[in-house]
């Protein structure tokens, strides 16, 4: 049995992900890896309309969603986060985590403010290192270097 590939960790020890994704078991598997990246807290959700409920309740620092789910896809999770009227949702960085190459959806997504896309399957080590790069740049500052955590609020 082979070991899994060390993952490169938030720098921070406090962030909150929400994980919009249909699939169980990618919906697992993600977790597990924000988990061993250092995540304090991961908030699951198998579909947008749940994926909103916990964006509105928890106020997480990233989400990670999937488009194609039902009876909520990934684009009216945007499209509701981006509507929000409380800015602590309002600006929740998205990634949308997809199998489809649909340039339509992701012009979709651009136009709703998304901040980046992964494209299934992915490579662990390059999904750590995309994430952590992702929560650095939204919170404007190198963690991995610097070692302060985000704005808690």
């Amino acid at each position: 049995m082979s070991t899994p590939p060390k993952l490169e960790r938030f720098a921070a020890d406090n962030l909150t992900i929400l994980v919009v994704e249909d699939d169980d078991t990618t919906r697992s598997l993600l977790c597990r890896m924000l988990k061993t990246m250092g995540a304090a807290q991961i908030l699951e959700a198998a579909h947008g309309g749940d994926g909103l409920r916990l964006a509105w309740e928890h106020k997480p620092t990233i989400a990670i969603c999937d488009i194609e789910m039902a009876p909520v896809d990934g684009l009216s999770f945007l499209g509701g986060v981006r509507a929000a009227l409380d800015p602590k949702v309002s600006a929740l960085p998205v990634v949308m985590f997809t199998g489809s190459k649909d340039s339509a959806a992701m012009e979709k997504a651009k136009g709703l403010g998304v901040q980046g896309y992964l494209l299934k399957p992915f490579n662990p080590k390059g999904f750590a290192t995309y994430m952590c790069d992702m929560v650095a740049k939204h919170y404007k500052a190198d963690w991995r270097s610097a070692g302060t955590p985000p704005p808690s609020e």
